[in-house]
């Protein structure tokens, strides 16, 4: 027997962020697990309503679970451009930057 409730969506991507710009992830529609490694020697800021560190620096990661109607913005406010591993997984896929990533 199948089970079509219990769908799962687990992504991993590198992303590369440029000197100045900014990824967002727009309010998801269910609780995300994230998993955030910077891969870079620079800090990215991020940027929440959520009472979160304010930063990832270089050579660390960040996990957090996002909750439901949340966003999250990761910035690159250096002058080189920084790659992240993003690791996600929740019920719903997210949108960043106005995309889904998959």
């Amino acid at each position: 027997m199948q089970s079509f409730g219990n769908h799962r969506v687990d992504v991993w991507k590198i992303i590369t962020i440029a000197p100045n710009e900014s990824i967002t992830i727009n309010k998801v529609k269910a609780p995300v697990t994230l998993e955030i490694k910077n891969l870079s020697d620079e800090k990215i800021a991020l940027v929440s309503e959520l009472k979160i560190p304010s930063e990832v620096l270089g050579k660390s990661e960040f996990k957090y679970r996002l909750p439901k109607k949340s966003s999250l913005k990761l910035e690159n406010r250096n002058t080189k451009p920084v790659s992240i591993y993003l690791h996600y997984y929740s019920s719903q896929a997210i949108i960043v930057n106005d995309k889904e990533l998959k």
